[in-house]
């Protein structure tokens, strides 16, 4: 057996190397871009659910409360809504290792669906000032979350090709 001298393959100073941190691209390449809405979207719910359930009084950059039953009613209303937002984005972020693609499609239009109506009551709230959502900076950077996460899960819900979620799962058994 004979071994010859690759170039290709020879360690050089000034080649490239593989950044153990990863590739930035890599979060964006078309497999990789669902993954990272939920991975966005997981991290922002993880960190609100938690400050909103343990600290509601920080509810009052989005809504104003004008006196102390106001605020009870705030917050008897808020720690289980953040509950609600923590555990969704834990469920997001462990659906990012689901392989079957028709449970990833399922979030997805479920998603969609959720911060459509939810961004359309926001801005009616807002549209129609009745002194309770703040339109403050966080209430405006609120509204424009809640349209980014729309735009994002309406396109995978509606123009991403289907090749997405399909083959995305292996067959496995049960039992093995």
């Amino acid at each position: 057996m004979s071994y010859s001298y690759n170039p290709q393959y020879a360690y050089s100073p000034y080649s490239p190397q593989p950044s153990s941190f990863g590739s930035s691209a890599s979060y964006f390449s078309p497999k990789q871009r669902l993954n990272t809405l939920f991975t966005v979207h997981a991290g922002f719910s993880i960190v609100i659910g938690i400050l909103g359930y343990l600290f509601p009084r920080m509810a009052g950059v989005f809504f104003l409360t004008e006196n102390n039953r106001e605020y009870a009613v705030a917050r008897a209303i808020l720690r289980p809504y953040c509950s609600l937002i923590l555990a969704q984005g834990l469920m997001i972020w462990r659906a990012r290792k689901i392989h079957d693609g028709e449970i990833k499609r399922a979030f997805v239009q479920a998603y969609f669906v959720c911060f459509l109506l939810s961004t359309i009551s926001l801005m009616l709230e807002h549209i129609q000032n009745s002194g309770v959502l703040s339109g403050k900076f966080f209430g405006t950077l609120k509204i424009l979350a809640m349209i980014a996460l729309t735009v994002g899960y309406g396109w995978f819900t509606f123009f991403q090709p289907p090749s997405v979620f399909s083959g995305l799962g292996t067959t496995r058994s049960h039992f093995q």
